[in-house]
């Protein structure tokens, strides 16, 4: 995803909502690099407030973002790449000169906005990305790929970034691709007047500078590495068309490089989009793509299994989506399960005197039994959370690291030595403050309401009392401080397969849920984005997982297991076993390469 895209995610809030929340910051004097992100996807690390049937919530993304590892020897963030000539980009499958086809594709939301902003929900990126470009890509095993640009080269004090654009791209409406173009969409991101989510992609860049039409550099006020996979995967509007309509009126009516074109949009029925004849890397086989928002994860399932539509871009309920995936051949589909790197956790507000001590929060741990909560709620189809990274991203996941094994004798242990003594009413109580609390489930949350009520039994056990509570908003309550504690998910660090958690584990973090300060972590993730040195930046990322789990900040649970699954008469997927992050098969450069057999 992407988010991403990954997941991050599960729970992404509508990108008017999150519009809103930048707007009130700016109002207020919030600096953007205070406020932060508020991205998941994924592939994925937004809030999906209107959460359906037994729909998951937030993207890995899928992306999150949503999920795997960069592979350490093909890619080095810091080493500027070859020339890569347009045949070069992405090798199209054989199709035995087969073009043509509808693409149906399913969301569960509307597509609110198709402005490149907006692109936070895992579905509505789909059809941004369909629309719009950037100038260097992420991909199903989220490796960069080159796009709008053929080469990069970063200064070995990291603070420019030189852009080789490509040549003879073309707008929809026929007008040429330039650094202009560039130029025009990152300072639109950086002007506070406009309150961009995307800002917080650009909170390092200092000046965007044309050097010629297919020449840019990215001249920093800081050394960020996360600029890399975050930044420069930002999509280009065509400046003329942009300019000329202003933000409201551009998320109607979009104009990019992609290779497709918008026919119609219907926020909440559907979008359409057809090839665009004159794509740089030559027509998609495509003909249409044709996203239709479809809020029941069971309608879903039963659109894909009918052959109504060809796939579910966000995941159905889990329970469907292994049973699909265990029978993918008898009911003729191809399913791609790959790990998350958004987190299932309990924010918690570590401010309140019930959860400001480590001992307490570490006794936690120790009373939950996570293995079973992932096979009695998830069906197993999740991987045990050890730190704020997935184990999916390989090159930054640090395994060695303070372990919470299912120990609720220790718990109690922890919780006597640390003067938290039981009340008359098997609640521990310590100078008048008694273990007990709210935790927030989203309404209507089949998913996740499970896990809480188990969650709950496990921590009464050891002299806790928690209440669950439902409602419509999750992180809002948490990141203003107004809540105890809350259930969802959400990406730290791992967006595009990056690292870097400032916006949610430092203290001024703008999605930093639990209000979570410690001295340490921040000069940590600090550093963590400028060292440009990878294996260096793994060793910074080693030390913020070890301090993560020796501080345990909210309860960290589980990475889900993320389904993607396609009708087989989709042809030019990858193997199964290539993908390491289902929702970037929904991405542009992917999307081109399919065809559909009738």
């Amino acid at each position: 995803m992407r988010d991403s895209h990954d997941l991050a995610h599960l729970l992404q809030a509508t990108p008017m909502s999150r519009r809103y929340l930048l707007q009130r910051a700016a109002m207020l004097g919030v600096s953007l690099p205070i406020f932060g992100s508020l991205l998941a996807a994924c592939e994925f690390d937004d809030e999906d407030d209107d959460v359906v049937d037994d729909d998951t919530d937030d993207d890995e993304p899928a992306v999150d973002p949503d999920d795997d590892e960069p592979d350490d020897d093909e890619v080095d963030d810091d080493e500027p790449v070859d020339d890569t000539d347009d045949e070069d980009v992405d090798d199209e499958p054989d199709t035995d000169g087969q073009q043509g086809g509808r693409l149906i594709l399913l969301g569960h939301h509307p597509l609110e906005s198709l402005h490149p902003d907006d692109d936070g929900p895992t579905v509505t990126w789909t059809g941004i990305n369909a629309i719009h470009e950037p100038l260097i890509g992420i991909d199903h095993a989220f490796e960069l790929e080159m796009v709008l640009a053929t080469d990069y080269e970063i200064s070995d004090d990291g603070m420019e970034y030189t852009l080789t654009l490509r040549d003879g791209v073309l707008f929809h409406d026929g007008e040429e691709f330039t650094a202009e173009d560039v130029k025009f969409t990152y300072d639109w991101f950086m002007d506070e007047d406009n309150a961009a989510i995307t800002a917080a992609d650009f909170v390092s860049v200092d000046e965007v500078e044309v050097v010629d039409d297919h020449t840019v550099v990215v001249h920093m006020a800081e050394a960020d590495s996360s600029f890399l996979r975050n930044g420069l995967n930002a999509m280009i509007v065509a400046s003329h068309h942009h300019e000329e309509l202003g933000y409201e009126a551009y998320s109607a009516d979009p104009i990019g490089t992609g290779p497709f074109q918008l026919v119609e949009w219907d926020p909440d029925d559907h979008t359409l989009v057809e090839a665009f004849e004159d794509h740089w890397d030559g027509r998609p086989h495509l003909d249409e793509i044709d996203i239709r928002v479809v809020p029941e994860g069971s309608v879903r399932v039963l659109e894909i299994e009918t052959g109504g539509a060809d796939s579910s871009i966000w995941m159905v309920g889990v329970d469907d989506a292994v049973r699909m995936h265990e029978e993918a051949d008898d009911i003729g589909i191809v399913s791609y399960q790959t790990s998350s790197v958004s987190c299932n956790h309990f924010p918690m507000n570590n401010t309140r005197d019930q959860f400001s001590e480590v001992e307490v929060r570490r006794a936690m741990m120790h009373a939950i039994n996570r293995p079973q909560v992932i096979d009695s709620v998830f069906a197993g189809a999740a991987t045990l959370a050890t730190a704020n990274l997935a184990p999916a991203l390989e090159q930054w996941y640090e395994p060695d690291v303070r372990e919470y094994e299912f120990d609720p004798d220790l718990a109690n242990e922890m919780l006597d030595e640390a003067g938290w003594e039981m009340n008359g009413d098997g609640v521990r109580e310590k100078d008048g403050v008694a273990l007990e609390w709210e935790c927030i489930v989203l309404t209507g949350d089949e998913a996740r309401r499970p896990e809480a009520e188990m969650v709950t039994e496990f921590l009464s056990q050891v002299g806790m009392n928690m209440q669950i509570v439902e409602n419509p908003q999750g992180s809002t309550p948490m990141r203003e401080g107004t809540a105890d504690m809350a259930l969802y998910n959400w990406t730290y660090g791992g967006t595009n397969g990056e690292p870097d958690a400032r916006v949610t584990l430092h203290s001024d973090g703008g999605n930093n849920f639990s209000h979570y300060s410690n001295a340490e972590m921040d000069e940590l993730l600090e550093e963590g984005v400028r060292e440009p040195d990878p294996e260096a930046r793994a060793e910074i990322y080693s030390q913020v997982q070890q301090l993560f789990a020796e501080e345990v900040p909210f309860l960290y649970m589980m990475f889900w297991d993320w389904f993607n699954q396609w009708t087989q008469r989709v042809h030019g997927l990858p193997e199964p076993d290539e993908v390491t992050a289902g929702s970037n098969l929904y991405r542009n450069t992917q999307l081109r390469q399919l065809w559909i057999e009738e």
